[in-house]
């Protein structure tokens, strides 16, 4: 892309720079950078964060085609890593994505599964003869730790299911904020905020905060789930 419409790291702190209406020449590398020239790569990159974390289920943050792993005969848990997720990764399981399939057979055997409270799972899968008993996962449940814990399965079964990812980390030059290319503007402008309140110009902070709010409002129309109104009431 380009400083008109940044999509790098090294392009948003440049635009920062840009926005900031700083003297001298911006930025040409995050390698070796230091005093402000740092700081407005730290602004940046603590930005893209915050931005991500504002709610979890962002839709760019979902991941689909997800994860997609094999039953283990009697094996309960299933870590992120067991499930072919790259460690890390999973901010949180998309549970109501949860399906499985008679891999022998392929879709047409496949049925949606049922999330069960850990809690509850751990007083009835994890109790007794259940530990044991080999059965089609009809329930399963997310582990404090993101592990998959299902009912004792079968051999021979796919499971099947999406995630949100875990925030953007910047920190090299070419890296890519998670971030939609239309919406990262709004990296620069909470960026612009930090900048004006650590070097207390308040003109930059009010239009970084002015343009970032419309940012955010725009990426929330499209980036979070829409919301259904309720039936009226018998």
């Amino acid at each position: 892309m380009s400083v008109m419409n940044p999509s790098t790291f090294l392009e948003l702190t440049q635009r920062l720079f840009q926005e900031c209406q700083l003297p001298g020449t911006g930025p040409a590398t995050v390698v070796g950078a230091t005093g402000q020239t740092f700081d407005l790569f730290a602004w940046v990159s603590q930005a893209c964060k915050e931005i991500d974390e504002l709610h979890e289920d962002w839709a760019y943050l979902l991941t689909h085609p997800g994860v997609s792993f094999t039953t283990v005969a009697g094996q309960q848990l299933y870590t992120p890593t067991q499930a072919g997720v790259t460690v890390g990764d999973v901010g949180q399981w998309c549970r109501e994505t949860f399906r499985n399939y008679l891999t022998s057979s392929g879709y047409p055997s496949e049925i949606e599964m049922t999330w069960m409270p850990y809690d509850d799972w751990l007083r009835t899968e994890k109790m007794g003869v259940l530990r044991t008993t080999q059965v089609r996962p009809m329930v399963f449940t997310i582990t404090p730790n993101k592990s998959i814990g299902l009912q004792c399965p079968l051999t021979g079964y796919t499971v099947i299911g999406d995630y949100y990812r875990i925030p953007s980390v910047l920190e090299d030059d070419s890296d890519e904020p998670l971030i939609p290319q239309r919406y990262r503007m709004a990296i620069v402008y909470r960026a612009m905020m930090a900048y004006g309140a650590e070097e207390n110009a308040p003109e930059v902070y009010n239009e970084g905060e002015k343009n970032y709010k419309l940012q955010l409002a725009a990426m929330s129309r499209t980036q979070l789930p829409s919301i259904s109104a309720m039936g009226a009431l018998a």
